[in-house]
């Protein structure tokens, strides 16, 4: 008999879907996704279930193509993923929290 153990070396913290997400009283939503060959885009509205205040916008880089042990064999595609992140912090400064996460 073959026993296939497995480590988990990180929790998904975000959303997998459109349906909310809970954390205490803090509610992620998923409100779009873009899905690219090396890296994915989503943004979440965060609101608070105790609280009046306005909802939170978050932009979530992930980028995809990270190894699982190493490092990428060229730059190229994590030096296109960082212009990505920063054209859009450039162009976009006042539209809420960006995050990023590798693999």
């Amino acid at each position: 008999m073959t026993y296939l153990c497995f480590q988990v070396k990180c929790d998904q913290y975000w959303p997998a879907d459109r349906e909310p997400l809970y954390y205490g009283d803090l509610v992620i939503q998923m409100m779009s996704e873009s899905v690219l060959p090396e890296w994915t885009i989503r943004e979440f509205k965060i609101t608070s279930e105790s609280s009046c205040s306005y909802p939170r916008v978050l932009r979530h880089f992930h980028y995809t193509v990270w190894p699982d042990h190493g490092v990428p064999e060229s730059t190229q595609s994590l030096i296109q993923f960082v212009r990505t992140v920063r054209d859009y912090v450039d162009r976009s400064p006042s539209t809420g929290a960006t995050v990023v996460h590798c693999r």
